[in-house]
């Protein structure tokens, strides 16, 4: 049920979001827009390569007793480009206070082929110091001479087991979900 529910609204979010493939102006975009909120739980940062953003950094605000604001580290976003500005994987990094370092926790690779654009899961394994086989995925296709796109939610126990589909949705308003390079 959790699975239906995750994929349900998944698929949800990638029609009211409309959906695109994802570029160094999205996450430039994206970034602009976070860090103009004010009064927010968080506060950004971010490293630049040229006008892309190669890392995004994440700080919680809390305010102590004598109503002092302190930013402690949460996350950190490390992002990877294809030469046109596809972004093609995304890391997140979470801080643990214990190690006073950045931990791995998990990347998203992102890939466009003609007909589908996809996105896959993958945990980071501390044991092999690297990340495994992808655990679910999301695929954006488009049905060639239809106006319909499908978005496929796949999800598997293990990164040796197969992918087992968990929900499937057709859009119909596919000028908005489907995008070229």
């Amino acid at each position: 049920m959790k699975n239906f529910v995750f994929a349900t609204l998944m698929c949800f979010a990638a029609v009211s979001a409309k959906a695109q493939v994802i570029t160094s102006d999205v996450v430039n975009h994206t970034y602009d827009v976070v860090t103009n909120q004010t009064n927010g739980k968080y506060v950004y940062n971010a490293d630049y390569t040229g006008n892309d953003i190669t890392t995004m950094y994440v700080y919680k605000v809390v305010t102590d007793s004598k109503d002092m604001i302190i930013l402690t580290p949460y996350l950190k976003y490390n992002y990877t480009y294809a030469t046109d500005g596809m972004l093609t994987s995304r890391e997140v990094s979470r801080w643990m206070v214990e190690k006073d370092d950045w931990v791995r926790t998990s990347r998203f690779d992102y890939t466009l082929t003609n007909d589908s654009y996809s996105t896959a899961y993958s945990r980071f394994n501390y044991l092999s110091n690297s990340f495994d086989q992808p655990v679910e995925k999301m695929e954006y296709s488009l049905v060639p001479d239809e106006n319909v796109n499908v978005v496929s939610y796949y999800q598997r126990n293990n990164p040796s087991s197969d992918f087992q589909l968990i929900s499937k949705c057709m859009i119909e308003d596919t000028e908005f979900l489907f995008a070229q390079k």
